[in-house]
């Protein structure tokens, strides 16, 4: 019998997302700010930003990034979703994230949440230091592609697959690779609150067993 996967886009309580809020951090601000007004406006069209958003990290060393990004998963990691996770792991299902986030910090993300997988962007380092460019961008596009890929690779089957992660028009790749698709507010929502609308879906509590 396949096993059942749910896959996760957004793990963070984050207006921008993680790639924006660690150079927020880093002191690159009224530059994220930019490129997020502009991929605001051009997100309908299609993916936008990543390559702009690496060039920011641009002269970081490695190690301060993963420092820095540590802290941030640490503190901003959405509220409840350990005890989510853990609750889905007791229950035999495989747990993954497809994010747009550096590698780096699905990396982090893995060892305090225990994924079965976590696959992001990789930033370029020559020397232990970024050098601004991508050496892997991970899309909408690609997350699909990637979600592709897991599906072979752990025999899964479409209808036995959930993706959570942000109610927006970035998901819609990935949603098309499975059964339900559950999107929220991460500025407003919790986890908890997921949960609960999972609850009241006879179809996904099902699936869930909730």
């Amino acid at each position: 019998m396949a096993q059942k996967l749910v896959v996760f886009t957004s793990l963070f309580n984050s207006e921008m997302g993680g790639i924006k809020d660690l150079l927020v951090f880093l002191g690159r601000e009224n530059e994220v700010r930019k490129i997020d007004r502009e991929y605001q406006i051009r997100k309908l069209l299609g993916p936008f930003g990543l390559e702009e958003l690496a060039e920011l990290y641009q002269g970081f060393s490695e190690d301060e990034l993963k420092g820095a990004a540590f802290e941030y998963c640490r503190k901003n990691i959405i509220k409840g979703m350990k005890e989510f996770l853990l609750e889905l792991k007791s229950q035999g299902f495989l747990i993954g994230v497809l994010s747009s986030d550096p590698q780096f910090m699905m990396d982090i993300s893995k060892e305090i949440l225990g994924f079965d997988f976590a696959e992001g962007s990789h930033l370029e380092f020559q020397n232990n230091i970024a050098s601004g460019r991508l050496k892997k961008k991970v899309d909408r596009f690609v997350k699909a592609e990637i979600l592709k890929e897991k599906i072979i690779e752990y025999s899964l089957v479409k209808e036995k697959i959930m993706g959570i992660g942000r109610a927006t028009v970035v998901n819609l790749p990935i949603a098309n690779e499975t059964n339900f698709f559950v999107g929220f507010d991460v500025g407003r929502e919790t986890i908890d609150d997921v949960i609960e609308a999972i609850r009241d879906n006879k179809n996904l509590a099902q699936f869930l067993s909730l």
